[in-house]
């Protein structure tokens, strides 16, 4: 029976999730090593092979993508809302966990927030849809996972639009990290969080809004909860894990990938949220599993594939079927090398102040925008250096972190990230990717010590130089050389700690 909302049950979540159990075993210790730890949350879901997205919220009764802000809650309406046959659909696919749209683009939310009247608590139906969700997954051994927009339309988190560019305020941080919370704080374990509606929009991004105070509020909140970012990346830059949205143009993870990935494609091409044709036009049976599954396991990469609940709260029947029919068809090759070991990640990553170069405008370097190259140069900033570098005129960038930090021991550098040929991804663009470097420190910005020199592949890998702790306002990345000596280019820049956080004097 559906259950009312009710604070005092709500304060119960947490304790009764955590003694409900998870569907795969708890992580190693922290005494195992941050990299280790990762890596085995990053196997785990890896390891899942197959989920189900839930786009189910203001967008599935407006017949609409994207919904304008301010919309009446009333219209809110999911007369026969049964989250447990969600999961009961994804447990007879073979899925092995769910990710629901808690809030999208317009922040409706699907629970009760106390910071916003625009949420289920002023519905018709007056329930707790995430805790609804959290439940019925929880109970048929189903990972609950949710989403989460940042940009906020309605409550006033980043640009009302695409034209304009409000500044970013404290009052708008505090609001994203107080519903994040709630969230991570109401409904037991999350192991996966997907957050969107930032990282890919050109007149914001990541630099922004504190990304790292963002993720080191998730992080203290629920260590174990992977991020994914929705940013467009063909590496896992800012994020715990590649996500790959084949909606744009039919992109695939490409053939070889060693990241640990997901996928994302809607069962229905109306779109992702439900649309009168979802239930007549669907992806087959064969396209899911011969299409997509068997396609995407030997790649690491793991599918979650979008099934909108229509606007009665269901699943139609038509998914359902479809769902079952994957299930009967599907079995995981259990023969699969496990993940391979990834990247070193800055786990605790500074944001620069300002930016300089010995030519070119470095502010692309630092934009925090999505650098993917859907098709081409699309989407993609780069720094790019006046003339080619050489070991004896070397083109540099030079980040300033506002003030002194100590304990300063990672930089990374992430390359071009466009391709030669649309769409595809195995073919990357390499022209003026960094191969040979030096990375320099100073406090005060005249006087530079080498804490790091070496050489990087000519790939569109994510790169990163390790060196001892140091004490440094300034870091400078120095191009000694270029893939087919062409002038240097950088898409993104970054530095911090891989350990302890750095701590500014």
């Amino acid at each position: 029976m559906p259950e009312p909302f009710s604070p005092s049950r709500r304060s119960l979540l947490g304790a009764a999730a955590v003694a409900a159990g998870l569907p795969f075993p708890a992580a190693p210790p922290a005494a195992a090593g941050s990299r280790g730890r990762r890596h085995f949350l990053q196997s785990r879901i890896v390891d899942w092979r197959f989920g189900m997205f839930l786009h189910f919220n203001m967008g599935t009764f407006h017949d609409a993508e994207w919904v304008e802000p301010f919309r009446d809650p009333m219209s809110f309406t999911p007369a026969e809302l049964d989250c447990g046959q969600w999961a009961d659909a994804a447990r007879a696919a073979g899925m092995r966990f769910g990710v629901l749209t808690a809030k999208h683009h317009d922040g409706f939310c699907l629970w009760p927030s106390r910071h916003t009247a625009y949420s289920v608590a002023s519905s018709p139906v007056r329930r707790d849809v995430v805790g609804e969700y959290v439940r019925a997954f929880r109970s048929r051994g189903l990972a609950p996972c949710l989403y989460f927009s940042i940009w906020d339309r309605t409550n006033g988190v980043g640009p009302a639009g695409f034209d304009d560019r409000p500044p970013i305020t404290r009052r708008m941080i505090d609001f994203v990290k107080a519903q994040l919370t709630e969230l991570l704080t109401g409904y037991g374990p999350i192991p996966l969080l997907i957050l969107d509606g930032w990282a890919w929009h050109w007149a914001f991004g990541h630099r922004t809004l504190p990304w790292p105070e963002i993720r080191a509020h998730i992080a203290a909140l629920q260590p174990d909860c992977l991020v994914l970012d929705l940013n467009g990346l063909s590496v896992p830059w800012h994020s715990d894990l590649l996500f790959i949205e084949e909606t744009k143009g039919g992109v695939f993870c490409p053939p070889g990938n060693t990241y640990a990935a997901t996928q994302g494609q809607t069962i229905a091409p109306a779109g992702w949220f439900w649309h009168p044709s979802t239930p007549a036009d669907l992806l087959t049976v064969e396209q899911i599993v011969d299409g997509h599954l068997k396609v995407l396991e030997p790649r690491y990469c793991t599918f979650i594939l979008n099934c909108p609940p229509n606007p009665q709260g269901l699943l139609d029947d038509t998914v359902v079927r479809t769902l079952h029919e994957v299930g009967r068809r599907w079995r995981p090759d259990r023969t699969r090398p496990p993940l391979p070991p990834q990247p070193a990640a800055i786990a605790h990553p500074l944001t620069p102040a300002a930016v300089t170069a010995t030519s070119g405008d470095p502010l692309p370097a630092i934009d925090g925008h999505s650098d993917f190259g859907w098709n081409g140069q699309a989407d993609q900033t780069l720094w790019t250096s006046a003339a080619p570098p050489t070991v004896h005129a070397p083109q540099a960038v030079t980040l300033d972190l506002g003030r002194v930090h100590t304990g300063i021991d990672a930089l990374t550098y992430l390359p071009r990230q466009d391709t030669r040929n649309d769409y595809v991804l195995e073919d990357f663009n390499t022209e003026g990717d960094i191969t040979a470097y030096r990375i320099t420190a100073s406090t005060d910005g005249t006087s530079f010590r080498t804490v790091a020199r070496g050489e990087w592949p000519a790939d569109h890998t994510l790169k990163l130089a390790a060196f001892r702790p140091t004490t440094a306002r300034y870091l400078r990345l120095e191009a000694l050389a270029t893939a087919g000596g062409a002038p240097a280019v950088i898409s993104e820049l970054d530095c911090g700690s891989r350990t302890s956080r750095p701590r500014p004097l």
